[in-house]
This record gives structure tokens, C-alpha cells and sequence, in this order.
């Protein structure tokens, strides 16, 4: 079968962005998570940008970093952890890029996202992946 690409009018490739909530469980009372990213995330070797969307549900100013740990054998860029602050009842949007492994696993890909502050773990997360892979092993 063979992928051919949606263009609008000026040829441009049309992309499917997807948003993808947190499994259950984790610590989400102070925050709200979600991700943002091309569906499907583009072949190994090639870097595909996602967006991590996070809202403070706070009355108070959310300030620390933020450790994004990709699934087993996946690569990140720029790196692992993020300094991110979020104003009362703001949202704001922390860019990183994912690439795939040759082969990925059927099994849950699970990326992990922690917010720490100086007070300790504020937000706790887990997305499985899978849904953004073109195909399944």
C-alpha cells in the first residue's frame, strides 16, 4: 500500500495534528497535560516536533522542569529536561522532537513527563505512542 500525502491547493502537504491525553493514573491535580504532534510521527532517522500543552488548574505561579523520558529506544531533541513556568490559570506549549526506532514494538510506548519544583513532584504523566506510528509490528 502506498502513502500518498493530502495536498491543498498550493501543494503544500496537509498534516494531521493529533492531541493526546495522559493515560489514567500519574499526578494531574495541579495541572493539565496533553500532547500535540503529527499523526503519524515520521519514519526513523527523521525528527517529528511535538508540543506537550500544559495548563496550570493553580492559583499560583507553576515554576521548575519539566523531564520528558521517550519511550525505549526512541531519540529526543534537544534533551531530556525543560525549564518551563506557567502564570495562575495560564497554559503554555513546551516544543521538543521524537524520532522513531527502526523497529518499534507493538507493545505500549510509553512517554513519561514529570514537572518538578523546588517543593518536590507537582505532575506526574504517561502517553503511550502507539497511536501515532504509521504501523504496528
Amino acid at each position: 500500500m502506498i502513502n500518498i500525502p493530502a495536498l491543498n491547493k498550493e501543494g503544500v502537504e496537509l498534516v494531521d495534528k493529533h492531541i493526546l491525553a495522559p493515560l489514567p493514573g500519574g499526578i494531574k491535580d495541579k495541572v493539565r497535560l496533553r500532547l500535540r504532534y503529527t499523526k503519524p510521527f515520521p519514519p526513523p532517522d527523521s525528527f517529528g516536533e511535538v508540543q506537550l500543552i500544559l495548563t496550570n488548574k493553580t492559583d499560583s505561579r507553576i515554576q521548575g522542569y519539566l523531564t520528558i523520558q521517550p519511550p525505549a529506544d526512541w531519540t529526543i531533541m534537544p534533551g531530556e529536561r525543560l525549564m518551563v513556568a506557567v502564570r495562575p490559570r495560564g497554559t503554555v506549549a513546551a516544543e521538543f522532537y521524537l524520532s522513531i526506532p527502526m523497529l518499534p514494538g507493538s507493545d505500549p510506548q510509553i512517554l513519561t513527563i514529570r514537572l518538578t519544583e523546588k517543593a518536590g513532584l507537582t505532575a506526574l504523566a504517561y502517553f503511550d505512542l502507539r497511536d501515532g506510528l504509521l504501523f504496528l509490528l
